[in-house]
C-alpha cells in the first residue's frame, strides 16, 4: 500500500471535503480517515476493518473500490451484500433483526419428547419396583372347627424379613469435547457498550454491557448482534476468535447463521471480480463494518444515544 493513502487524500481534496464533513457523511472517525491517508495500518485492529473501511471511503469519493482494494492488498474481491462464509460453516450476513411471531415447532416437538420419556420411566419404574411392593403375601388359617383325628398340623407362618435391595450409584459424569450443534456466539467486551441480541430470532437481551464482562447466547439456526460502540465489543463464534466487530463509537449489525451444506457456498476458483461475486455470494470476505450509500438500514431497535448507520 504504497500509494492507496495518497490518492484518497488528492480525490477528498479535489473535490474541496474537509475530514470533518467526510466524517459526518459516512461516520467514520476522523483520525481512522487521517490513518488512511497517512497509510498507517497500524492504527486498525485487523485487515477486514481495514478493508471494509477503504471500500466505504473509496465509493464516498467516487473512486473505483475494487481498484483501492487491490491497492491495499492485491485482493479486489468485494462481497455480494455483505455475504461471507468462514472455514468452519458459519454464513455471516446482515439480516433484519426483527422477532417473527410464529411459535417455535422445534422446542414444541423437544418438549413432547421429553415427556414421553419421564413418562416411560414412570411407567417402568412403578411396574417394576412400587406395584410388586404393595401386593400382599396369602398366608393359612387354620380351620375354625378344631383340628381332627386326621387333620395335617398347620404351622404358624413365618413373614419373611423385608431385604434392602441396594440402590445403584449414579453414573459418574465424564467431561466431553465441546460439539457445536448451532451457533454459539461469546461477547468480550473491551468498552463499555450498548448491546441488542436476538436468538434464532427472538430477543433475548437489551442493555449495556461494561468493559471485562463476558456473555454467550446460543441458537440453533442464528444469533444478530446490534453492538452502539463495535471497537470495544469482542466477537467469538464457535470458539473461534473474530475479532473486534467495528471502529470505535461506530454503530455494527452482524448475524451469524448456521449453515447445512457449507460446499454450496465455497467460492470458485478464478473469481476475482464484482461480476464473479454477484454468481457466488457467499466468498469469505467480511462486509463492510459502515452502511455504505445506498444500502437501506436494518429495521432494527437503535442504540440508546447513537445513530444508526444510514
Amino acid at each position: 500500500m504504497t500509494q492507496l493513502g495518497e490518492i484518497l487524500k488528492a480525490a477528498r481534496e479535489e473535490q474541496g471535503l474537509t475530514l470533518e464533513q467526510v466524517e459526518e457523511d459516512i461516520h467514520i472517525r476522523r483520525h481512522l480517515l487521517t490513518a488512511l491517508e497517512a497509510n498507517d495500518l497500524k492504527s486498525f485492529a485487523s485487515p477486514v476493518i481495514t478493508r471494509g473501511l477503504i471500500r466505504n471511503y473509496a465509493k464516498y469519493l467516487n473512486l473505483d473500490p475494487i481498484a483501492a482494494l487491490t491497492l491495499f492488498d492485491g485482493n479486489g474481491i468485494i462481497p455480494v451484500k455483505g455475504q461471507r462464509l468462514t472455514p468452519n460453516g458459519i454464513e455471516f450476513m446482515n439480516l433484519s433483526m426483527a422477532p417473527r411471531p410464529f411459535i417455535s415447532w422445534d422446542f414444541v416437538i423437544s418438549m413432547i419428547l421429553f415427556l414421553l420419556v419421564i413418562g416411560g420411566f414412570g411407567y417402568v419404574t412403578y411396574t417394576t419396583v412400587i406395584q410388586p411392593s404393595l401386593t400382599p403375601t396369602p398366608t393359612k388359617t387354620p380351620n375354625p372347627g378344631g383340628l381332627g383325628d386326621d387333620a395335617a398340623l398347620l404351622l404358624p407362618t413365618v413373614t419373611p424379613l423385608p431385604t434392602n435391595t441396594p440402590t445403584p450409584l449414579p453414573p459418574t459424569d465424564t467431561p466431553t469435547p465441546i460439539v457445536y450443534g448451532g451457533v454459539t456466539v461469546e461477547l468480550q467486551l473491551r468498552q463499555s457498550s450498548w448491546v441488542q441480541i436476538l436468538v434464532d430470532d427472538v430477543k433475548t437481551f437489551e442493555g449495556i454491557l461494561q468493559p471485562g464482562e463476558s456473555k454467550n447466547w446460543t441458537g440453533q439456526r442464528r444469533v444478530a448482534i446490534r453492538a452502539g460502540n463495535a471497537g470495544g465489543v469482542d466477537v467469538i463464534v464457535n470458539g473461534t476468535d473474530r475479532g473486534v466487530m467495528g471502529a470505535e463509537g461506530q454503530v455494527v449489525d452482524q448475524i451469524w447463521e448456521k449453515v447445512d451444506d457449507p460446499s454450496v457456498l465455497t467460492p470458485q476458483p478464478g473469481q476475482t471480480t464484482e461480476s464473479s461475486t454477484a454468481d457466488n455470494p457467499s466468498l469469505t470476505e467480511t462486509p463492510a463494518l459502515a452502511t455504505t450509500e445506498g444500502e437501506a438500514p436494518l429495521p432494527i431497535e437503535s442504540a440508546p444515544g447513537e445513530t444508526p448507520q444510514p
